[in-house]
């Protein structure tokens, strides 16, 4: 082989086009409209998926019916193919199919039909470059979509074994190119330096790809990991991080050898003038009061909000039960949080409850509850010298800190002096101690209702109703419903600490 290629690779950008995550106002490093790649005939530009959904931008754009210029980002930057991800599906087959069609760069999902045809989409390509490279590319995305996922959203979708489909179409374009590419909307289940496996579930499934599929390079997502490079089975693999963050180049060498860099998004964009009148009404929207507290709420690292008890967690709860009628509430915090000022403005709610969530409430007997609660205690992990950190399921592939639940309607104890498992030591509720076989409504977002984040034991459990509302709207009309909210002190967790 004696020609080169390069390309350009985005994953998971969740809506962030502007240089600044909406926390503030101030330039961050990010933005896809910061992005410039430089193209010639033996180049491709890629995106792994998860682009239209996530930042307060596509929250203003779908509330206030304005455009959504994710598409017309990627087509000024010269796109050639992306993939989609778990959560562009999160607007329904309309919406999805509104952004194909404006996207002039092609979809390739090979696991992914319509019954409907109303997506623009393929298995598979084959590009000739102009040195005369030939480049197959195959997409797909994990399959658990079918379990996160609305019903209502994937009527006339199927989403089979991403596995399967790209073995299907790899024997396809066998013989037929001369590079195989994937694009996988999904992770590593292995550490590629040590082997050790990180997740025995098949969400992400990228080394078992490697070892059975003749890939040269595997682009990946999903698990917002910054992995510059790294070889498994003979494959060149790599991985964003989230929210156009950073994106990574990769070069082909004549010998077929790959190598790849993590590069730096700038801090300032070119906009077009339409660009920047967007800009300024998505912030004088996110600047506009909606409603006041009885004193801020803002986070703090969260092993301590996680063993102290945290006020927006309990804020959220609050809406939530409101909302639901239910009994009990959990909800977790995001990576990354904002927090609530005294003066609450709408960029404070779309900045701290940043997914598109609604909510669903279960009949959990006292057994399930307490099953629930010591997932939640195996956050911790304690050394032989008493130090107390957060485990490593909660670190490893990547940072999951929305998988630990802060809970309402009822008070807690965990002893981290006893072994995980075994932790949870009190669970009352009206003065009273809940019992193993004593029935209760739960409510909770409808992702962790599908068993996501190691919560299996919701799953099978009766379902009392679902309120399609986002969680975010519901936060919002809680602010406006009252004149001032009263935040209580204290919460309803307590950790007995060795």
């Amino acid at each position: 082989m004696s020609k080169k290629l390069t390309i350009y690779f985005t994953s998971d950008t969740h809506g962030y086009l502007y240089p600044n995550n909406f926390h503030d106002k101030n330039p961050h490093s990010m933005g896809v409209f910061a992005m410039r790649f430089p193209k010639d005939g033996n180049t491709l530009i890629i995106d792994g998926g998860d682009t239209i959904q996530g930042s307060p931008l596509v929250y203003y754009c779908r509330t206030e019916r304005v455009p959504l210029p994710v598409a017309r980002a990627l087509n000024d930057r010269g796109y050639d193919y992306v993939t989609l991800g778990n959560h562009d599906f999160n607007l329904g087959p309309e919406r999805l199919a509104d952004y194909l069609r404006e996207l002039r760069a092609e979809c390739l999902c090979a696991n992914v039909t319509d019954g409907q045809n109303r997506l623009k989409i393929a298995p598979f390509a084959i590009r000739v470059l102009e040195n005369g490279l030939r480049v197959g590319l195959i997409g797909i995305v994990t399959d658990w979509v079918n379990r996160w996922e609305k019903p209502e959203n994937l009527i006339g979708l199927r989403i089979t074994d991403p596995l399967e489909a790209a073995r299907k179409e790899a024997e396809k374009l066998r013989g037929r190119v001369d590079v195989l590419v994937g694009i996988y909307h999904g992770g590593m289940e292995k550490d590629l330096a040590t082997g050790r496996r990180l997740s025995d579930t098949d969400e992400n499934i990228a080394c078992r790809l490697c070892e059975e599929l003749p890939f040269d390079l595997l682009l990946t997502g999903h698990q917002h990991i910054a992995f510059a490079g790294g070889e498994w089975a003979g494959t060149w693999i790599v991985q964003t991080p989230a929210n156009a963050e950073q994106y990574i180049r990769v070069e082909m060498d004549e010998k077929g050898k790959f190598r790849s860099e993590l590069m730096t998004v700038p801090d300032h964009a070119a906009l077009r003038p339409e660009e920047e009148k967007l800009y300024a009404d998505l912030n004088d929207w996110l600047d506009r009061p909606v409603g006041h507290l009885s004193r801020a709420l803002w986070p703090r690292p969260h092993l301590e909000m996680a063993m102290e008890g945290s006020g927006i967690a309990d804020f959220f709860n609050r809406v939530q039960l409101h909302a639901s009628g239910a009994e009990i509430s959990c909800a977790a915090l995001a990576n990354s949080v904002r927090g609530f000022a005294e003066e609450v403005t709408v960029r404070d709610v779309v900045a701290s409850y940043v997914y598109s969530n609604t909510l669903v409430v279960l009949e959990v007997t006292g057994a399930i509850l307490k099953q629930a609660l010591e997932q939640c205690a195996s956050f911790f992990q304690v050394g032989e010298d008493g130090t107390i950190r957060v485990s490593a399921p909660f670190l490893e592939p990547k940072e999951a800190y929305y998988n630990y639940d802060y809970f309402a309607g009822m008070e807690y104890t965990f002893d981290l002096r006893r072994p995980v498992g075994d932790r949870v030591t009190e669970m009352r509720r009206k003065g009273g101690t809940i019992l193993p076989e004593e029935k209760l409504t739960l409510c909770m977002c409808d992702y962790r209702a599908t068993g996501s984040g190691d919560f299996d034991m919701y799953l099978g459990c009766p379902r009392v109703r679902e309120i399609q509302t986002d969680i975010s709207e519901l936060i919002l009309d809680e602010l406006r419903a009252f004149s001032l909210i009263e935040i209580p002190e204290g919460h309803p967790i307590r950790v007995i600490r060795p």
